[in-house]
């Protein structure tokens, strides 16, 4: 019977591996979009892990934010946020949010709040060519 449930938590823990691909990787984070993005042409919805090499300070090793993309204007907004003290967003949460934020551009328009190198548009990117 242990054999039989470790078994099923690897394949469950392999199958939500196996979607997702590692888009950037900046400053010691990696980040991996999931490849099961939905939604439309225009506006898309995704979840992105957020993987730390070393855990931030609050002890959060890893996020998985779910983000609206408009690919038409290239911007982004979060949509939800979940934390984790486990690299790859495995495991359970320890903290979670669900609030839309502003949307943020990550085109170089005047006036955008990100910064040039910002990995947010690496994922906008990879998103809006599939």
């Amino acid at each position: 019977m242990r054999t039989l449930a470790l078994t099923l938590l690897l394949l469950l823990t392999t199958s939500a591996s196996a979607n997702l691909q590692k888009v950037t990787e900046v400053g010691g984070t990696t980040y991996y979009v999931d490849s099961s993005v939905s939604g439309g042409d225009n506006l898309r919805r995704v979840a992105v892990v957020h993987d730390y090499a070393t855990p931030e300070p609050d002890g959060v090793r890893s996020r998985r934010v779910v983000y609206d993309i408009n690919c038409s204007a290239e911007r982004l907004r979060s949509v939800s946020v979940n934390e984790y003290s486990t690299p790859m967003a495995q495991g359970t949460s320890t903290r979670s949010a669900e609030r839309e934020s502003d949307w943020l551009y990550v085109t170089p328009v005047t006036g955008s709040s990100l910064p040039a190198r910002t990995p947010l548009r690496s994922i906008v990117k990879f998103v809006c060519s599939r």
